[in-house]
């Protein structure tokens, strides 16, 4: 079995609806879902944190860091007005089969 853990449950975490501790009977079902986890994380929270998803085995840990301040430019757009202008939508399917082969499945990465 395999394991993904969110280090650091911060408050966008708990009302995010994701599960801590999910485990995965494949260490690439956990990979990928660890993955899609960490993107949504890191485009639809509050932008406080940076999350990045750490492969440490049997067990893929998902660590945060607090985002350094942008004061450089003040008149530069907000990253949360970046992130609300970008039209993709990252999700995660529990229905769909894990796709196999290459690195979308589509068979062209092969």
């Amino acid at each position: 079995m395999y394991t993904i853990h969110v280090e650091n449950e911060c408050s966008c975490f708990k009302k995010s609806g994701f599960e801590n501790d999910l485990t995965f009977e494949t260490r690439e079902e956990a990979h990928m879902r660890a993955k899609v986890m960490e993107c949504r994380m890191n485009q639809e929270f509050c932008f406080k944190h940076y999350f990045e998803a750490v492969d440490m085995g049997d067990k893929i840990v998902i660590h945060s860091t607090v985002r350094p301040d942008d004061d450089e430019d003040d008149d530069a757009p907000d990253i949360k007005e970046l992130m609300a202008k970008i039209p993709v939508t990252i999700g995660f399917n529990d229905e769909e089969e894990t796709p196999h082969g290459g690195c979308c499945g589509g068979g062209k990465c092969d």
